[in-house]
């Protein structure tokens, strides 16, 4: 049988409540009355705790193959499971993993998709009696049938609790306008999409997040050179000296995050980052009114992989930049191994916007604390082509206009080289640029912002040369050197 929602309503009226960041208060929708975070929780905490307890033992009776033949009949009447188990959990994942596309895994799963699945879960709204039906990691939903927020029991129990919360600042109007202003100044936007791209879904998430402590060490070697060149009669004179530069060091972290919802794209969920997190407070489920909030589904050791593989990115960055005083220096390989300190689980705010344009889906995020919005956008070809024709024509005059007025080179390679390669490199640069402004949700390598006070500690250097070798290229061909 399915269980009663929580619903957190006004200790007043009864109205629909929801935390509002502007005033770090919880806020009647009815009647007006506020109230702070702890004194809502205080209310409705035993109820709480009745609800989880008996969802959990309700779990462990489906895990144990004890559910009643009447829960059984219930749940398959309602097309959902009334508990949350591994299996039901896993179901969930499966529906993402199925999708071709991050963006389509993120729909496929998404609370406002009512389609059946599996891996759904059904309760009972406490204040109206309606059927409720969500994703199984979904914690919490508005009721659309009185509007009250419904915190469906036993989701964040045991060590599926977080430990802390960033409590969302921006509300949705801030979010509508972000994506408004994120259209603007896009070179390679179709002129079609902003005026005719229409919002589909808004929704303020409280995302679960692994938050990683660590330490990397390690030592790598990297190849370094020093260049000279020089003029000998009608040839260029290169020689390069080689070195190789051996680093030994370590580097700790803090709170490096890692979603744990396979829901979430990653790349979204990476590049709102980062977080204030001077702003954590401990976990309270007072904060999630108003709000959608989602449970893990992939746990700390499933996520770990992401924050190590930043760490070792980032410990091999630092040894390379200590690798001084040449004119080059290779990226190098550096041999690390990541030692895991403290973790914690937090709930981080987040805004997700879908929207849909020429039948396909476009989804963005937004860091409901920061404001920091995200997401990839059509390119129109026609645009790129003719921004790249249109520097490239304007930077050859240009050049060209040099060569013959100040350089006056005479050698064809030369002037290949100038009027040519400067302007294709300036006009390919300045598109890429552009183009990489149109798709901005990707995955993080590097944790730099996330080094611990101290930063680098380098416990061993050693620079060795190892041989120099030089180069003769001919450069004047002119017709008295022949």
């Amino acid at each position: 049988m399915a269980q009663e929602s929580v619903n957190y309503q006004c200790p007043n009226c009864m109205g629909p409540l929801h935390y509002v960041g502007e005033s770090g208060k919880v806020e009647c929708d009815f009647c007006g009355s506020s109230f702070t975070p702890a004194e809502v929780e205080a209310a409705y905490a035993a109820k709480q705790q009745s609800a989880d307890e008996a969802a959990q033992e309700a779990a462990a009776r489906a895990e144990a193959g004890e559910q009643s033949a009447f829960d059984r009949i219930a749940d398959e009447a309602a097309g959902a499971s009334s508990v949350v188990t591994d299996e039901v959990i896993d179901a969930a994942v499966a529906v993402g993993t199925q999708a071709d596309d991050p963006i389509a895994s993120f729909l496929s799963r998404a609370s406002w998709n009512d389609e059946e699945r599996e891996g759904m879960r059904s309760y009972v709204c406490s204040s109206c009696g309606a059927q409720l039906t969500a994703d199984a990691t979904t914690a919490i939903k508005e009721c659309p049938y009185c509007g009250n927020q419904a915190m469906a029991p036993g989701t964040f129990v045991a060590g599926a609790k977080p430990d802390v919360v960033i409590p969302f600042k921006l509300d949705k109007t801030a979010a509508e306008q972000a994506l408004t202003n994120y259209y603007k100044g896009k070179k390679f936007l179709p002129k079609e999409f902003a005026a005719a791209n229409r919002i589909a879904h808004v929704q303020g998430v409280y995302v679960p997040f692994w938050l990683y402590n660590g330490t990397a060490s390690g030592q790598g070697t990297f190849e370094a050179r020093n260049i000279r060149t020089w003029r000998e009669g009608k040839y260029e004179v290169t020689e390069t000296d080689v070195f190789r530069a051996w680093r030994e060091g370590s580097s700790a972290f803090s709170r490096i995050p890692a979603d744990g919802s396979a829901k979430m794209p990653d790349g979204h969920m990476d590049a709102i980052e980062p977080f204030d997190y001077n702003e954590l407070v401990p976990f309270s489920v007072a904060y999630l009114p108003g709000y959608s909030a989602e449970r893990y589904d992939q746990d700390a050791d499933e996520c770990r992989h992401r924050a190590e593989h930043r760490m070792e990115n980032t410990l091999t960055e630092q040894l390379r930049g200590t690798v001084t005083g040449y004119d080059q220096v290779d990226p190098g390989h550096v041999d690390a191994n990541v030692e895991f300190g403290e973790l914690q689980q937090a709930l981080l705010p987040v805004w997700m916007l879908h929207t849909r344009w020429n039948d396909e889906d476009y989804l963005f995020a937004m860091n409901g604390q920061t404001g920091r919005l995200v997401g990839d956008l059509p390119v129109s070809p026609l645009k790129v082509v003719l921004w790249f024709v249109g520097l490239f024509a304007v930077f050859a005059a240009i050049m060209m206009g040099i060569d013959v007025g100040f350089l006056e080179l005479e050698d064809t390679m030369s002037r290949v080289l100038v009027d040519a390669g400067v302007p294709l490199a300036i006009a390919g640069g300045t598109c890429f640029f552009f183009y990489s402004e149109m798709k901005t949700a990707k995955e993080q390598d590097s944790a730099h912002g996330y080094v611990a006070d101290g930063g680098l500690n380098l416990t061993g250097s050693h620079d060795q040369f190892v041989n120099s070798f030089r180069t003769r290229t001919l450069v004047d061909t002119g017709d008295d050197d022949r």
